[in-house]
């Protein structure tokens, strides 16, 4: 297999996780909506707002995500045909800076998982407790999405080295 099969396999599995991440902001903002709509305690009425926004942040990042990655396909072709060595050593310098996104989002991701459960008990107003569930189920999304984005991107890199050393090698 050609060494850009590999890049739109990438690309195509990146496409893959940003409809996913679209669909799973969708469906919070349905729920928001349904909170909106049927929602009559105080604890429904205060998820309105919160799960709005944690809807609508995935769903923007799906949908971006989707489009830019889909359009990547062609532009790995051309650059490929344009110079197959230069493609592979743009492509590890890519992938090892999208590499150290990770150090910043685990934690991120834990901190707002757990901090959402420490609010969620500590504090009792129906505000506060929609907002811990808002925090929880970000940080559990961002944790999710990142840990098979994490393990694609190891995977891709590894071919990235295999296929620079099979290259310099000829």
């Amino acid at each position: 297999m050609e060494f850009v099969q590999h890049s739109i396999n990438w690309a195509k599995g990146e496409t893959t996780e940003a409809i996913i991440t679209a669909i799973f902001g969708l469906l919070i903002v349905i729920c928001s909506l349904a909170f909106w709509k049927f929602g009559n305690t105080p604890n429904g009425k205060a998820l309105i707002i919160p799960l709005l926004i944690v809807g609508i942040i995935p769903l923007f990042f799906g949908i971006s995500g989707a489009i830019s990655n889909n359009n990547r396909i062609e532009a790995y072709q051309q650059a490929w045909q344009e110079n197959p060595q230069k493609f592979m050593q743009d492509e590890k310098l890519r992938v090892e800076r999208f590499d150290q996104i990770f150090k910043y989002t685990y934690p991120m991701a834990i901190t707002l998982s757990i901090g959402g459960a420490i609010l969620f008990f500590l504090l009792g107003s129906p505000n506060w407790k929609a907002i811990s569930l808002a925090m929880m189920t970000m940080g559990l999304m961002a944790y999710f999405i990142d840990h098979f984005a994490a393990e694609r991107a190891e995977i891709y890199l590894k071919q990235i080295k295999e296929s620079i050393e099979m290259f310099s090698c000829l």
